[in-house]
């Protein structure tokens, strides 16, 4: 097949390496640059700052499995050759996305950081209109109605 007739999401980027640099970004911003720890954290917000950070590596996990099992490619350049419903995908269309927010989310309470927050809300919006909309747009093309009543019956995130 002619790859130029080949029909992909046109998404800007590829979201893990947006998680690796806003999780590096916040590091840097909050150890080099400037803390924004005004009073250290006490354990309870660490603890749930990390199962935050353990349910968001276990959702990205449990997401990942179901593409690879099912000979899946996730990345959102990929053809997609069928449309998951089932596993995490009954709570939210994009639990992977989900999961990269909530690492970073979970990094900030965790670390007392609001450096990790601001980059959690920074990749939300960036994967909303960067990949999720683009995605959308080419999973309707290509399922038409049963994408629709999908759409209709689980929400974007959570």
């Amino acid at each position: 097949m002619n790859k130029t007739n080949i029909k992909i999401a046109k998404t800007w980027f590829f979201p893990p390496y947006l998680v690796v640099i806003s999780l590096i970004g916040s590091f840097a911003f909050e150890n080099f640059i400037y803390s924004t720890m005004l009073t250290q954290g006490g354990i309870i917000q660490f603890c749930v700052g990390l199962i935050i950070i353990t349910i968001s590596i276990t959702l990205f996990y449990y997401t990942f499995i179901i593409f690879k099992s099912n000979a899946e490619n996730p990345h959102p350049r990929s053809k997609t050759t069928q449309l998951f419903v089932g596993g995490s995908f009954r709570f939210s269309r994009n639990p992977i996305y989900l999961a990269f927010v909530m690492m970073l989310l979970g990094c900030g309470i965790c670390f007392n950081s609001i450096w990790y927050i601001f980059f959690g809300i920074l990749d939300a919006i960036l994967l909303h209109y960067g990949i999720i909309l683009p995605e959308e747009k080419y999973l309707e093309k290509e399922f038409d109605k049963v994408y629709l009543d999908y759409k209709n019956s689980v929400r974007r995130w959570i």
